[in-house]
């Protein structure tokens, strides 16, 4: 992640008396680095997010260096520093319109400052700054993945006052590959998911929240400090909302953290999260809340699968064995059946069976297994053994 522009506004405005004159707004921009640019046609080349230095020696009439501006903006520049004295005696009024309207930042910076100095101060800041975050980083993530590995990271969060205490939230996003893989091999993964880790960066970056985003495998996590509250809300409304032009390029799936959770519990935020996308995703739902996890939460906290498999056997084998032997679909009758609530009925319209065919399927179940559908203890241990069947066709 990138250092905000506030934070290097402050460093330059004492150093070098770098005045803000205009586009006060954008001063929560994230900026990766520091670039100098003369000409509007070396503007294409920009990557979006540079603080963009000029000394107006070929772009500086009023009407040129507004659709300079512009043209920057558009970009995704994340501010621009006219070098004032020899070339540009003061910022036109053009530019300082369009830059309030758009909520671009313009400073200026006396003629007597060494170019070569600013910069590299400048860059050398952005260059700790993105070291220390890397770091950051790195240690949340080994929370996650080495828990048990505490000396190698918890040093560093400490460095970033995180204690064992210390609460967070998540937000897991999940990108499947695509079925189609030719479609999917032209597609540009790398850039979509760079695009989608900066447009979140920027939404914690503009609430000054401290956060880690990273990728790995399939997913996005989005890991941050910050409390409940109409602020959090609003935060995750807007990741909510430009996902949702993401998810028209590429299938995506969100699962929303409904409670904070400590550094060493991270690993668990993270197991539910992701299986909980994948829920969506069998279900439909693009967007899920932690709350929806439901008994899975349960099945999740197991950590001896083999129970869980051991007992969807028990319950459902026998059926399944029958079903592969003699091509019948017990298994999707007693589960429609289970879901119904026992409406015979509600069962023929979806299995496509009459009544009567339906009746005699259930007394066949019946035989089968040993059990009997009007007993509350045998409904509740074959829904349970459904539901745990659903659950081990997504870990």
């Amino acid at each position: 992640m990138a250092i905000i522009l506030e934070e290097i506004y402050e460093v330059a405005l004492h150093r070098y008396n770098m005045k803000l004159v205009a586009g006060g707004r954008g001063l929560r921009n994230l900026v990766d680095w520091v670039h100098t640019v003369e000409e509007m046609d070396y503007v294409s080349f920009l990557k979006g997010r540079e603080l963009i230095i000029t000394t107006g020696i070929r772009e500086k009439d009023e009407e040129t260096l507004v659709r300079f501006v512009k043209s920057l903006h558009e970009t995704g520049a994340s501010g621009l520093v006219i070098n004032i004295g020899k070339y540009i005696t003061r910022v036109p009024r053009g530019v300082i319109a369009y830059s309030e309207e758009a909520g671009f930042p313009v400073f200026t910076l006396p003629w007597e400052v060494h170019l070569v100095d600013f910069n590299r101060d400048l860059c050398n800041l952005i260059y700790k700054t993105m070291q220390e975050q890397d770091g950051l980083e790195t240690a949340l993530q080994k929370a996650i993945f080495s828990r048990k590995e505490e000396q190698q990271y918890m040093p560093v969060l400490h460095e970033n006052h995180i204690h064992k205490d210390t609460e967070f939230f998540m937000i897991q996003c999940y990108f499947p590959a695509n079925k189609d893989i030719q479609a999917d091999d032209k597609f540009d993964n790398t850039q979509f998911f760079y695009r989608f880790i900066r447009q979140c960066q920027q939404i914690f970056a503009e609430k000054k929240v401290l956060s880690v985003i990273f990728q790995r495998d399939l997913y996005i996590t989005l890991v941050a400090k910050m409390p409940t509250g109409t602020e959090r809300e609003n935060v995750i409304q807007q990741i909510k909302t430009f996902s949702e032009s993401f998810a028209r390029q590429k299938e995506l799936y969100m699962a929303v953290g409904d409670e904070e959770t400590v550094v060493e519990n991270l690993w668990e935020k993270y197991r539910d999260l992701s299986y909980l996308c994948r829920w969506g995703r069998q279900k439909g739902k693009n967007i899920c809340q932690e709350e929806e996890l439901g008994i899975s939460r349960l099945w999740l906290s197991i950590g001896n699968i083999k129970k869980l498999e051991k007992y969807r056997e028990k319950m459902l084998g026998e059926l399944e064995r029958f079903d592969q032997e003699t091509g019948s679909e017990y298994i999707r009758i007693l589960k429609c059946y289970l879901e119904t609530n026992g409406n015979i009925g509600e069962v023929a319209t979806e299995c496509y069976l009459h009544r009567n065919t339906v009746s005699y399927h259930l007394k066949k179940i019946a035989e089968i297994t040993g059990k009997t559908l009007n007993s509350t203890k045998d409904r509740s241990d074959w829904y349970l053994a459904y539901q745990i069947d659903e659950f081990l066709g997504l870990i």
